[in-house]
């Protein structure tokens, strides 16, 4: 009786190596949710808009000259977005100043404006730069070739 209570009393509790490693599991989640928490950076949020409103551009001319139509990605600048018959509508960060330069043909509004790619590739041309407290962004559509180029400084 008394070794049997010996043995039980040996196997009680956790080893050191066993609490090592509950203790490293804990700080590998409590990393990850601390990652996940916190909002990604204005400079991010910004590449992230700026390559994403390069590749519906780029989608917009491709359909143009797939269907021998001509399409348009329109700008909103009230609320900060764009619409495009490819990709639907894409959103600027919240914090971005946005300056678009386009042709006065363009203008639809004084809050509205449109870059339009033709069938033969060519465009109207323009340029858009995204401005935020982290980082500055120009994106710009060659009229000629139709070619959308993306530049984050």
């Amino acid at each position: 009786m008394a070794r049997r209570r010996r043995l039980s009393r040996r196997r009680a509790g956790f080893t050191l190596l066993e609490s090592l490693v509950v203790v490293a599991l804990m700080a590998l989640f409590a990393g990850m949710a601390a990652q996940l928490l916190r909002p990604p950076s204005g400079r991010l949020r910004l590449e992230s808009a700026t390559r994403a409103l390069c590749a519906s551009l780029r989608a917009t001319r491709a359909r143009a000259i797939a269907t021998n139509a001509e399409t348009a990605v329109v700008f909103n600048l009230a609320r900060k977005s764009y619409t495009s018959p490819v990709g639907g509508e894409g959103k600027f960060p919240a914090d971005a100043q946005i300056f678009l330069e386009i042709a006065h043909t363009q203008r639809l509004t004084d809050r509205l404006g449109a870059i339009s790619f033709f069938a033969d590739g060519t465009s109207t041309g323009g340029d858009v730069t995204l401005v935020t407290p982290q980082a500055r962004a120009t994106i710009g559509v060659n009229w000629l070739t139709g070619e959308a180029t993306c530049a984050l400084a």
